[in-house]
């Protein structure tokens, strides 16, 4: 154990007293899903949904002292132009306990339904002290540990970021700690020590893959650096099924790979767990992670309404169904009312546009009279499309001397000619019905005259 604490207290010199030496100072979790917003407040209420979650992890199962939890809070107002976001964090190690508390504000300038960008600041104050008692030194006298043991005060802090959201993909770039403040320990003796809160930059880009209605893939990458500290890449895949729950996976470079799972409970609560193996020369002396994560749904995207239940659904449904049951029973007895109506009126207009039979004088045909005018369109009655026809020639003479013959049969004919096939038609009237037309020519057909019915 003092071994150990020997190195620990190398490593905490080399972070706080070296001149150019910085370590990675944020708090590290592996369910960021969730919570992207911690990382990047553009992110803030991103999801549309008012939701709280609360998560807590004990890292290296073998050494004590490292445990980090947190509460979340966010949430979309304005239509959803504006996001929010709170969160406290308490992360603490074996020599160092960080607590934090930060508020979130996001601005989405929207250019479609699914494309937009989004602008994010958070506004935070932490303060760090050390964990002296975890020290065993050589001189317990030793200026630097008192030191280490005064209280410096919270520090103001900011971050900035962005978010660039193109259908399923997104692109975000963020920067914590952006203000770079320090916390300076002095004791009675006015010596002191500045510790920097460095700022960090901080990649995050995703793609959704939509499998079906309820199921959505999101491969996931974040990259972590700091100034003169190794980069650090989060490689995440994440099946999300809608309200039933969640799997994922994911590998941390240089430190370890990590399995997810979570379950969602009545569409509103929702119960997560990871687990990190860790990986490298030192994995089973630290042992593995434990994370959990409860979180909440407290209400529904603004300006989106309730979905209703399968119950309502059913009703609903029945409601429709007699409802067009009703309009085809009334749009059926209209129907029957205008057929009605139509009946009526074709009754009249037979009534009506029956042809009368008037008397016509004889057209005396004279082989060497001049060819009458005869138009292209029936005398007499010109009503209907339906002619009964006594006699068709191709000479008007022809036409003439049966014309004559059918009025000393006692007809009272019509004269006819089509241009369109140069023929002279005998006819005895048009009707509107055809039915009515095969009537008038069955009734009024004399021996050596012969009526039929031809459709103009």
């Amino acid at each position: 154990m003092r071994t150990r604490n020997k190195t620990l207290l190398v490593l905490l010199a080399l972070m706080i007293c070296g001149a150019n030496a910085f370590a990675q100072q944020i708090p590290l979790y592996s369910q960021y899903y969730f919570n992207k917003f911690i990382y990047n407040p553009a992110l803030s209420g991103q999801s549309g949904l008012f939701e709280a979650n609360l998560f807590g992890r004990n890292q290296y199962t073998q050494v004590d002292g490292f445990q980090t939890s947190g509460l979340t809070l966010s949430g979309q107002v304005s239509d959803g132009k504006v996001g929010l976001g709170l969160y406290l964090i308490n992360d603490a190690n074996l020599l160092q306990t960080q607590n934090s508390v930060y508020a979130n504000y996001a601005y989405n300038i929207k250019f479609s339904d699914n494309n937009a960008l989004s602008l994010g600041f958070a506004l935070g104050a932490l303060s760090n002290r050390f964990n002296t008692e975890n020290i065993i030194a050589t001189d317990p006298d030793d200026p630097t540990l008192r030191l280490l043991n005064t209280r410096p005060g919270a520090a103001l802090d900011a971050s900035v970021g962005a978010n660039l959201k193109l259908g399923d993909f997104q692109f975000g770039v963020s920067v914590p700690q952006f203000l770079q403040s320090d916390q300076e320990f002095t004791d009675h003796q006015q010596s002191s020590l500045l510790y920097t809160l460095q700022n960090h930059l901080i990649l995050m880009t995703s793609y959704d893959i939509h499998v079906n209605d309820d199921l959505k893939i999101q491969p996931l990458v974040l990259y972590k650096n700091t100034r003169n500290a190794p980069g650090q890449f989060d490689f995440n895949v994440i099946a999300d099924w809608q309200n039933k729950g969640w799997i994922g996976a994911a590998v941390r470079d240089g430190y370890g790979v990590t399995a997810m799972a979570g379950i969602k409970i009545a569409e509103k609560l929702r119960f997560g767990y990871a687990y990190d193996w860790s990986t490298g020369d030192y994995s089973q002396a630290l042992g593995g992670t434990h994370e959990i994560m409860v979180g909440a749904m407290l209400g529904k995207k603004e300006k989106e309404p309730d979905g209703p239940s399968k119950e309502e659904m059913d009703a609903l449904k029945k409601s429709l169904a007699d409802q067009r049951a009703e309009d085809l029973k009334e749009q059926e007895e209209k129907i029957e009312e205008l057929e009605g109506k139509v009946a009526r009126l074709e009754k009249q207009k037979a009534r009506i546009d029956t042809v009368v039979v008037v008397q016509k004088t004889p057209v005396t045909a004279k082989p060497d009279d001049s060819k009458p005018a005869v138009e292209d369109k029936p005398s007499g009655n010109t009503s209907g499309q339906f002619m009964v026809i006594a006699g068709a020639f191709g000479e008007e003479t022809n036409a003439k001397v049966y014309f004559n013959r059918l009025v000393n049969k006692g007809y009272s004919p019509y004269m006819y000619y089509s241009k369109s096939n140069k023929t002279y038609y005998v006819h005895l009237g048009r009707f509107y019905f055809k039915e009515e037309a095969k009537k008038f020519a069955k009734d009024n057909t004399k021996s050596g005259v012969k009526l039929w019915v031809k459709t103009l």
